[in-house]
């Protein structure tokens, strides 16, 4: 589908440079309703920055078909957004050549692979590949394991992403991450005493799965969660007396598990905690007074 709308504002470049960045555009068929003699910066969902392509943002735009290797040729792209359209295929990779690119959001597609060149992209704060089935040997183990490449990730999102097998240790290594979604696969095993290494975490939802064993004794030096769901896996053992270290929590989803024991006392000090669900496991004795 062609894009017929939206105008953003841009700068001029050298002729050369706009015309080749145009043809890279072009290729992509996105903007077939444009001639490669205007100035791209003008097109629809495109933001320039000295006559360079800075940001495509074509997120629920009706996009079909795959994406052309093309778009690699855009060495100056920062954000791409493709979320929410009919996309198919594998990611091309050339995208590895986006070394600049900061937001890379391909969620809710219809996407089964991921190359190796993601990555190279060394400068990635946030990648989003919700919502595609990704075939990466059937396991999550591969693709977490080469995103530990990338130093800067704050945000990943990997929801819905069909995903199986355990979370792997190395995403301790993941230092910078502050969002980290993991839900609704079919991860199993433990969740890595690694993750603890993730000081930075304000998020961690891990819910939907099939992880088992225990909920890690130190999670409380994750002191910058805010939000912390693990429902709905088959965890079992007891709540770490560290989880009332964790003061900056405001929800927190424990609920269809197999966890027993007692509520530690604890919990009483997540003074900012709103939301709070334990149901539906094996607890004993009373419910700490406040």
């Amino acid at each position: 589908m062609a894009i017929t709308s939206g105008i953003t504002k841009a700068t001029k470049s050298d002729s050369e440079w706009l015309a080749a960045e145009a043809k890279a555009l072009m290729e992509t068929g996105w903007w077939s309703n444009y001639s490669r003699a205007e100035n791209h910066c003008t097109w629809p969902g495109i933001r320039c920055n000295a006559g360079s392509v800075v940001e495509i943002d074509l997120g629920g735009h009706g996009l079909n078909g795959s994406i052309t290797p093309q778009i690699g040729a855009l060495s100056q792209l920062q954000i791409l957004n493709l979320s929410w359209n009919s996309l198919t295929g594998e990611l091309p990779s050339s995208l590895g050549n986006l070394t600049q690119l900061a937001v890379l959001d391909v969620s809710y597609n219809h996407f089964h692979s991921i190359p190796l060149a993601i990555q190279k992209m060394e400068n990635l704060v946030s990648l989003s590949l919700s919502g595609n089935f990704i075939d990466y040997n059937a396991s999550a183990l591969g693709l977490l394991t080469n995103l530990t490449h990338l130093k800067k990730l704050m945000t990943l999102n990997l929801r819905y992403c069909d995903l199986s097998g355990p979370i792997p240790p190395h995403i301790g290594k993941l230092e910078s991450m502050v969002d980290l979604d993991l839900s609704h696969n079919g991860l199993v095993g433990p969740i890595p005493s690694s993750v603890n290494n993730l000081t930075n975490l304000s998020s961690l939802f891990l819910q939907s799965n099939q992880l088992n064993g225990s909920i890690p004794e130190d999670i409380g030096g994750l002191t910058n969660l805010v939000e912390l769901d693990l429902s709905s896996n088959r965890l079992s053992g007891h709540i770490p007396s560290s989880l009332g270290q964790l003061t900056k929590l405001e929800s927190l989803y424990l609920y269809h598990n197999q966890i027993n024991g007692f509520i530690p006392h604890e919990i009483e000090r997540l003074k900012d905690l709103k939301y709070l669900d334990l149901s539906n496991n094996w607890f004993v004795g009373p419910i700490p007074s406040s």
